[in-house]
């Protein structure tokens, strides 16, 4: 039998065991792909020695990789660890919201394997047969998917859109990769205007996520109907999972390992490539290859993105100016970097600096001298500069 198994949330990548044992468990007299989804679970995935075993080249949400799967597949399995039974539920719901036929191949959530309270939710009728197999097999209840099961809630009143999504009180509401607000109850509902999101009910909303999502002064309206609605944890609540990689030695050793795979490459008769990454930490992969500097915006940006460069031993340049929804799970920067600590709400209009008079308008650029580089960033920063940190 063909199995597909999307795997979600970096923290079981941190305890790698427990991943390597259900794959093993699965594969037995079957065929598996493995397939994680999100950045930082790439990362740990990395970091965990897991790369031969799941794969890591492809970049996708949840329910595409789920609907992939489902062309090719005949079980697809959900492999996840919320920080709760029920936010892990929560969230199983809200992937399953997001298929175009959540009845075309049997679907199983894996929930916090491992843990006394894990369980196994058949998503569909024909995965229960599935899922007493799998019951066995991993030792793991068989709990009710929670109901009711619907599609994405959206409701339309003229040029007026409200869409309703299922979370947690404490959890980062993002549109398009941007913390927009935090939900203060389960249910949260987002409202636009004429493509403009304008208010949340359920929750706080944050007006600087707001403007980096419509681009400021450039008012790119957004379709909230389609649009890549997702919740995330601060690392305030993770769970208490501990890095299975122990020891600076050992991870130093990791370390020169990944270079191998992201070799830092000279461009432009002896230049070096450098990297501009504005509120958008998740195309780090895609975008560092060959980088031998970046250059950071926004707090949780900075610090994401400086956590993955960190690993290939890449130095950043990030601006931040204290508004932090803390979504990386640690913080850690590779030696040479430097960090601009700017008045508060003013990483935005440094970044627009930047991108316009030092990378013209594009992402990507090459320079002689990066140690040039720095001095005309603090300069363009002038009166928005409070203190530096050097690493």
């Amino acid at each position: 039998m063909q199995i597909g198994i999307v795997i979600h949330n970096f923290q079981l990548m941190d305890s790698p065991k427990t991943v390597e044992n259900i794959l093993t468990l699965l594969s037995g007299d079957n065929c598996i792909d493995a397939c994680l989804c999100g950045t930082m679970g790439k990362i740990a995935a990395i970091d965990a020695g897991m790369e031969n075993l799941v794969e890591v080249g492809r970049l996708m949400k949840p329910s595409t990789c789920i609907e992939h799967f489902f062309r090719s597949k005949d079980l697809v399995c959900l492999l996840n660890h919320g920080k709760e039974l029920n936010t892990g539920r929560t969230f199983g719901r809200i992937v399953v919201s997001h298929l175009k036929n959540p009845e075309e191949k049997p679907l199983i959530q894996i929930e916090r394997p491992g843990r006394p309270d894990g369980e196994l939710i058949p998503w569909n009728r024909v995965a229960l047969p599935y899922a007493e197999k799998l019951s066995s097999l991993l030792n793991m209840k068989i709990s009710q998917p929670p109901s009711p099961v619907n599609t994405i809630e959206v409701s339309k009143y003229g040029t007026r859109v409200l869409r309703r999504i299922s979370t947690f009180p404490g959890a980062n509401i993002m549109v398009e990769g941007i913390v927009v607000g935090k939900a203060t109850s389960s249910e949260v509902a987002l409202i636009s205007e004429n493509g403009f999101l304008t208010s949340m009910e359920g929750g706080i909303i944050k007006e600087q996520g707001i403007e980096i999502l419509h681009k400021h002064e450039e008012r790119v309206p957004v379709d909230l109907s389609i649009a890549w609605v997702k919740t995330a944890t601060s690392r305030k609540n993770s769970d208490d999972f501990y890095d299975s990689i122990e020891g600076k030695n050992e991870w130093m050793a990791k370390t020169a390992s990944l270079k191998k795979g992201f070799s830092q490459e000279k461009l432009l008769e002896g230049g070096v490539k450098v990297i501009l990454i504005d509120h958008c930490a998740e195309r780090s992969l895609d975008m560092m290859k060959g980088a031998g500097f970046v250059i950071t915006i926004g707090d949780d940006t900075t610090e994401i993105a400086g956590n993955i460069f960190s690993r290939f031993g890449i130095p950043i340049l990030g601006v931040t100016d204290g508004d932090c929804d803390e979504l990386a799970t640690e913080v850690r920067y590779s030696p040479g970097s430097l960090l601009l600590h700017l008045k508060q709400g003013k990483d935005d209009e440094l970044g627009k600096e930047i991108k316009q008079h030092i990378f013209s308008g594009e992402q990507i650029a090459c320079f002689e001298n990066i140690d040039d580089l720095k001095p005309r960033i603090i300069k363009l920063a002038g009166d928005l500069l409070e203190s530096i940190s050097e690493y």
